[in-house]
């Protein structure tokens, strides 16, 4: 028996992930009471910005983030802490954030892109929240401006 009836059903599943819809969530908030959903931000570009509570290099980018999301206007930016809600708060509150910030589980990382589940990781979708541009690691304010820049494009 030959393996090449199998090719055709391969491709087709290749070419169904492809389209495969954009990834959504809906989270509890950090910040505050209620729900975070992607979907809030309909038609608008999204950073996602993961991270955890024992993340030294989390820290050493939330100037930056905090920075960029105050004077930006056409992206959102949501922090999606990957951590216990006590450590999180905690972190929230010795280190404020100026954007949204909401509470997930270890499994989600891996939805957006990041199969190894390492922290920081960032991610842009674009306005139909598909996957733009992704960075595991601490981001710079040259990458996160161009990122943005490069994933506001229609």
């Amino acid at each position: 028996m030959t393996r090449w009836p199998a090719l055709p059903l391969l491709l087709l599943a290749l070419a169904g992930h492809a389209h495969a819809a954009p990834p959504a969530f809906d989270l509890p908030r950090l910040d505050g009471d209620g729900r975070l959903k992607l979907s809030q931000f309909a038609g608008q570009p999204v950073v996602l910005n993961f991270w955890a509570s024992n993340c030294p290099p989390c820290i050493q980018e939330l100037p930056i983030l905090n920075a960029y999301a105050a004077r930006q206007t056409k992206h959102a930016f949501i922090g999606i802490a990957i951590d216990t809600r006590a450590a999180a708060q905690a972190f929230l509150r010795r280190y404020p954030a100026s954007y949204p910030q909401a509470l997930a589980s270890p499994a989600m990382p891996p939805t957006f892109g990041n199969r190894i589940k390492g922290l920081p990781y960032t991610v842009i979708v674009n306005s139909q929240h598909r996957i733009c541009t992704q960075r595991l690691g601490a981001i710079d304010a040259d990458w996160l401006a161009k990122a943005v820049a490069a994933c506001a494009r229609p």
